[in-house]
């Protein structure tokens, strides 16, 4: 029941409420990190949507390493935390700290790549096993990847839309993975 309620409402709804106020195709979180009136509430989004991405992703492969080898994905995962952690800390100030900005958008986009190429291959091994419940998951991922492209195409930057994107994304998917891996049935 938990992972219904961080997947489909918590997650969702504390994404779109870190977002208000910004334009969606021409801004990024990392604009909104460094509002000073909303740093705080940005590392809070941070740690609590990293941490259920991180845990859930963590069960979910211990589970789904009774079907088939999720090594190479728990080495994603880790690399994915290890690169998020740096750009959550890492500051965004181009005009004061060129090289640290530089890093901090370098280290987004890694952490961002990571964990689409983790939710990526894992999807394509359900496929591989079970067609009929992993051609859903993969449509998600084809979409969310289309959308993203398409709007870093129009745009020219990573940016709200396709952050907002990708996290919905990962929520439904993570929701369904829990479904079919998770060693309790979730509610």
């Amino acid at each position: 029941m938990h992972t219904a309620i961080f997947s489909y409402v918590f997650v969702p709804l504390s994404t779109l409420f870190l977002a208000r106020g910004t334009d969606f195709f021409a801004t990024n979180f990392s604009s909104i990190s460094i509002s000073r009136s909303r740093q705080a509430e940005f590392l809070l989004w941070c740690l609590l949507t990293g941490g259920y991405f991180y845990i859930s992703l963590k069960q979910i492969l211990r589970g789904a390493g009774r079907a088939f080898p999720v090594r190479m994905e728990a080495g994603i995962l880790n690399a994915c935390a290890w690169t998020a952690g740096l750009f959550v800390l890492l500051p965004y100030l181009p005009a004061r700290f060129p090289l640290l900005s530089a890093l901090h958008v370098l280290s987004a986009l890694a952490a961002s790549l990571a964990f689409f190429f983790c939710l990526l291959t894992l999807s394509v091994k359900v496929y591989l096993q079970r067609p009929e419940q992993g051609r859903p998951l993969l449509a998600l991922l084809i979409l969310t990847a289309s959308f993203c492209l398409s709007a870093l195409i129009v745009t020219g930057i990573i940016n709200t839309a396709m952050e907002i994107c990708l996290v919905t994304a990962a929520c439904v998917l993570i929701r369904r993975f829990f479904i079919l891996f998770s060693e309790r049935r979730p509610a």
